[in-house]
């Protein structure tokens, strides 16, 4: 048999059960007649909706019956298969041990056994640190691939074949479903980096896979690698970068931030039509940032609702996993694997909801802005929703909490100091100690993590504990004076959408304001959703030419209000017309009404 060049084969056979099974196994129960017109329209959607697949390995058919009597085919059938696809044998067994553990599609004979067929493809934004094989089960070890890619200094990645989706009862949808996760997930087996090369020195292998990873494998997503994070989980620019290189953010011209710390997952899922989606996490706009500028969606999930374990911490507080996708339903799927106790909401799109606005984060420069307003006025025009301008300061102001005097701002002083970069201090103790025991030095941080944990190690364990307080009273008071009714709706900025090269020093800033609008999900522990809505252009040095850079909005949800969240989403974009699936490359969107600013 012949094997092509994008296809990891050898003597590729192909399996084709359930799907080839009807049609050819011609028994008196099954009436499905075998023609020219249905085999070719039959392989030219298994080549559109799958890419590991072949006409080639129809070479050989491997027929798989669930009984006895199944066990027949015709042999004009097999005369019209020879001639239409050049099927040289086909092989009809009934199911045994081993065949039960194999699925529909594309697979290669190794050492006397049926092995599932994946495809190479080629890292080419550098954003994994280490790609996997394949794994049969959900209770096989993760083992690296160990394979370059065809381009220089990249990885191959193996992606399985999407023909073998079978959800086998399970409601997710992840069946065979292609994600990366970024590299602060334990899994087990491997080791854990953060993007640095000390704490990769250091880090043994886990001996358990992170609860929101296993999750996703035990629904039948496939895991294909690691992507590159911010070192130590903190905000990173490219010139910043020093033990591995920043990936590339495709939009644009190709030479903006990828910004962080997420940015390998963002960056992967705005890169690769064949990947489906990536695993990130947000604490204080760690995954928002990065979809912002690699225009793809991001949600947030209710931070009590899921699992932290398995995360290498920052400040658990706020730590909350997250997924990036270009389509709304694959967001769904891992949402239903991640929160099996929250039911999806039934929802009444005709029942008036409040959008909340916050004056003190708008506006931004006329084209973002623009281009949010016309979203709140599409989600205005087909709901009842009303778009309730705030300012969170002056009701803070006018009806503060109980027992407390002054300004939002001057409550908020120094509080994130105090709990946040604490905490991101002191989760890496073991780590500091350990080392310079180890190897009589301190770890190599860049500057910005040296300069982070400065801040933290200068607040006492008092100041800590008292600080901790005040965030929840803040959000107790949001909850109640603004998501008292649970379907409210708050929408923010991420940030302000301008070029941003990778090529110029761009440092990181030391710290944000503490009413800072990345600040405000995190401490309301609620969901969020990052959606493109639309593109900036500006003239790109790099390329002389007019590009786009893509423009989102946050939209945030009281706590619990994940799938509600979602589905109103998701209706006003279908509603006003706009694109719901994200393409890959320089534009997030084709031409389409989603115009341009």
């Amino acid at each position: 048999m012949n094997s092509t060049d994008s296809t990891k084969s050898t003597e590729e056979m192909t399996l084709l059960l359930d799907d080839f099974r009807a049609a050819l196994c011609r028994a008196e129960s099954l009436y499905c007649p075998i023609s020219d017109d249905w085999i070719i329209s039959e392989i030219q959607h298994f080549e559109k909706y799958d890419d590991v697949f072949r006409p080639e390995f129809l070479q050989g058919l491997v027929i798989v019956s669930n009984s006895q009597e199944d066990l027949f085919i015709e042999r004009d059938d097999f005369d019209i298969l020879g001639s239409t696809v050049k099927t040289d044998w086909i092989y009809i067994t009934q199911r045994d041990s081993h065949l039960n553990q194999l699925k529909a599609g594309p697979h290669h004979l190794y050492h006397d056994r049926l092995r599932a067929a994946s495809r190479l493809y080629d890292d080419t934004q550098y954003c994994f640190l280490t790609t996997f094989q394949p794994q049969a089960t959900a209770d096989e070890d993760l083992k690296q691939l160990r394979v370059a890619a065809t381009r220089y200094q990249t990885l191959g990645v193996a992606v399985p074949s999407r023909l073998a989706r079978s959800d086998n009862g399970n409601k997710t949808g992840l069946s065979q479903m292609r994600i990366a996760v970024k590299d602060l997930f334990h899994l087990r087996g491997l080791k854990t980096s953060l993007c640095n090369k000390d704490y990769y020195r250091l880090c043994p292998p886990a001996q358990s896979t992170a609860t929101v990873i296993q999750r996703l494998a035990d629904a039948g997503g496939q895991i294909l690698g690691l992507t590159k994070l911010s070192s130590m989980i903190a905000r990173e620019e490219p010139l910043e970068a020093v033990d591995f290189q920043t990936p590339f953010n495709p939009r644009g011209d190709g030479y903006q931030s990828p910004a962080g710390s997420s940015s390998g997952s963002a960056a992967a899922v705005a890169s690769y039509d064949w990947l489906d989606c990536a695993i990130g996490t947000d604490t204080s706009g760690s995954g928002r940032r990065p979809a912002l500028v690699n225009g793809v969606y991001q949600f947030r999930p209710t931070h009590s609702n899921v699992s932290l374990d398995g995360m290498v911490p920052t400040f658990p507080q706020f730590d909350t996993p997250c997924v990036f996708a270009r389509d709304l339903q694959v967001m769904e799927s891992v949402l239903r694997a991640w929160l099996p106790r929250q039911t999806p909401s039934v929802v009444n799109f005709e029942k008036p909801f409040d959008v909340f606005y916050p004056v003190e984060h708008f506006p931004l420069q006329d084209a973002q802005q623009n281009l949010i307003q016309s979203f709140l006025d599409d989600m205005s025009l087909h709901f009842d929703a009303r778009i309730r301008k705030i300012s969170i300061q002056d009701l803070w102001h006018i009806s503060p909490p109980e027992g407390v005097t002054g300004s939002l701002a001057d409550y908020l002083r120094d509080v994130i100091t105090q709990t946040y970069y604490y905490s991101y201090y002191h989760s890496t103790d073991s780590f500091r100690d350990e080392f310079a025991q180890k190897y009589a030095r301190s770890p190599y941080v860049i500057p910005f993590v040296r300069e982070r944990w400065e801040a933290g190690a200068s607040v006492s364990d008092a100041e800590h504990a008292e600080a901790l307080h005040k965030p929840e009273v803040y959000k107790s008071w949001l909850l109640q004076l603004l998501f008292k009714f649970k379907r409210t709706l708050m929408v923010l900025p991420i940030a302000k959408v301008e070029p941003n090269y990778r090529d110029e020093v761009t440092r990181s800033p030391a710290s944000l304001p503490d009413t800072d609008q990345l600040y405000l999900p995190p401490i309301l522990g609620s969901p969020d959703i990052v959606v493109p809505i639309g593109e900036v252009g500006y003239h790109s040095r790099a390329t002389e030419t007019y590009e786009y850079l893509p423009a989102a909005i946050n939209v945030v949800a009281a706590p619990g209000e994940d799938f509600w969240l979602l589905k109103i989403v998701r209706e006003t974009l279908r509603r006003s017309g706009r694109r719901q699936d994200i393409c890959t490359g320089s534009r997030v969107f084709q031409t389409d009404r989603m115009m341009s600013a």
